[in-house]
């Protein structure tokens, strides 16, 4: 079948209309296709079969392609994990026992919190680069055998991993690994970032790489566990194959992608953590009345928090973080934008909250409100009442406030004689649409003298 794109060549054909060029929409429709995958951390192949060898090295959980729950063949000591948000797919496997179970654990929310300072920890130290994955193959595999793990990467049925960290913490298991990869022509997409490591290596040495850090948190409440969360790790801004607007592709990405966690040198942990939170909860993973999720926004952008605090007079921070979180519910940050997006964006919604205060409290210094009408109404009608000198409008306040109200009252007036017209012509036997006919072809005051045909009296 190829991309699964192509199937929806007919479709798009069909809504865009006309005979548009089959291949050049099938070339368009492959690069939304690609984006969607980049942004999303899957494939969306088809449903086949494959053949995975995991070699994960310690670690008890391994992420592997969208697997259909139930659809793998029993092996001793593996387990399928389904996905808390989609308990139809399992993206994560378990491979080994972890230790005995535990009676109790910390909420999700609260765990997410420590999961986010774990990898900013990872990140501090230099874990999550391409230079660490080296050094972990130098320490652990012996130079002989070195070109022998080369030859098992190759392949594309190996899942070699290398282990950052692991942890157990408030009763979950909390680990970090990359997997090393083998990049031929015929190397699969499964919609993850990858790093070369060759030129680190050498100018022509193999073409191995790394893909990204994935974070893998689970609670150890069960032996096999049954629920594992799964989070992709961007450390540098990433470059979309399409620059579209990033509110088009957000709730395709946050329904059906696995959440991404971007950071950056300057990241702090608190802000790292704090975006797990969010995204834990904009993927469903997490409700929206937890406690953390406000405790986690006060303590990652304090100087916001305490801005809205200071301008809205609220009685005191939690407040002031919930009146931000309710800025943030719903997702408006592309990912691939990098963490500075996320730090603009959090600073933009909080002067949004600051402003909707001001407006709450002093509605009449705001023109729209004195002629009754939204702020986005007010902007769309201003071009008729007002000309712009040098990008900006230049106009008298009090004029524009007089003419909007009269031209709103002349759009009221209108409304009212058409709805009087349409009573008048139902009144006199035409349907529904026939009145609204005669209406697009006639003065509404002409209805006193209208009939419908052959009735006339």
């Amino acid at each position: 079948m190829g991309h699964w794109a192509e199937g929806l060549v007919d479709e798009a054909a069909q809504r865009i209309g006309g005979n548009p060029d089959r291949s050049r929409l099938i070339d368009l429709l492959a690069q939304v296709g690609r984006e969607l995958e980049v942004l999303s951390g899957r494939s969306f192949h088809p449903l086949r079969r494959t053949t995975s060898v995991i070699e994960a090295n310690g670690l008890p959980f391994a992420d592997v392609p969208d697997m259909q729950v139930g659809s793998m063949e029993p092996v001793a000591g593996v387990w399928e994990v389904p996905d808390p948000a989609n308990r139809q797919i399992a993206t994560v496997l378990q491979v080994a026992s972890l230790d005995d179970p535990v009676p109790k654990v910390a909420p999700i929310a609260d765990a997410l919190w420590i999961a986010g300072q774990l990898v900013a920890g990872a990140s501090q130290r230099g874990r999550l680069s391409g230079d660490y994955v080296l050094r972990w193959l130098g320490r652990s595999v012996d130079p002989e055998q070195l070109e022998e793990l080369f030859r098992r990467i190759m392949d594309p049925a190996v899942r070699f991993y290398v282990p950052i960290l692991g942890v157990s913490a408030s009763g979950w298991w909390i680990q970090i690994a990359r997997r090393l990869i083998w990049v031929t022509s015929e190397t699969k997409d499964e919609g993850r970032l990858i790093e070369l490591l060759r030129n680190k290596t050498g100018g022509d040495g193999p073409p191995l790489a790394a893909a990204e850090a994935i974070l893998i948190a689970a609670p150890m409440t069960r032996q096999p566990a049954d629920w594992a969360l799964t989070a992709r790790i961007w450390t540098e801004q990433v470059q979309r194959p399409i620059d579209r607007p990033w509110s088009m592709v957000a709730k395709a990405i946050h329904g059906n992608g696995i959440q991404t966690i971007t950071l950056d040198p300057i990241s702090t942990p608190h802000e790292i953590a704090c975006q797990v939170v969010l995204k834990g909860y904009w993927h469903g993973y997490i409700r929206g009345d937890e406690s953390a999720l406000a405790n986690a926004v006060a303590m990652a952008y304090p100087r916001q928090v305490d801005r809205i605090q200071r301008e809205t007079r609220a009685p005191n921070r939690a407040s002031a973080a919930a009146t931000l979180l309710e800025q943030l519910i719903r997702p408006g940050f592309d990912p691939a934008q990098g963490a500075e997006a996320t730090r603009r964006y959090v600073r933009r919604k909080a002067s949004i909250a600051v402003m909707q205060y001001r407006k709450g409290e002093a509605p009449d210094r705001y023109p729209w409100t004195q002629v009754g009408i939204s702020e986005r109404r007010y902007y769309k009608l201003l071009p008729q009442f007002a000309q712009k000198v040098n990008g900006r409008y230049d106009y008298d306040l009090d004029d524009v406030v007089a003419g909007m109200k009269a031209h709103l009252d002349r759009v009221d007036d209108a409304r009212t004689v058409r709805a009087a017209a349409l009573d008048v012509l139902r009144s006199r036997g035409f349907g529904e649409e026939a009145a609204r006919k005669w209406l697009q072809r006639h003065r509404p005051e002409e209805a006193v003298n209208a009939w419908p045909r052959g009735r006339r009296p």
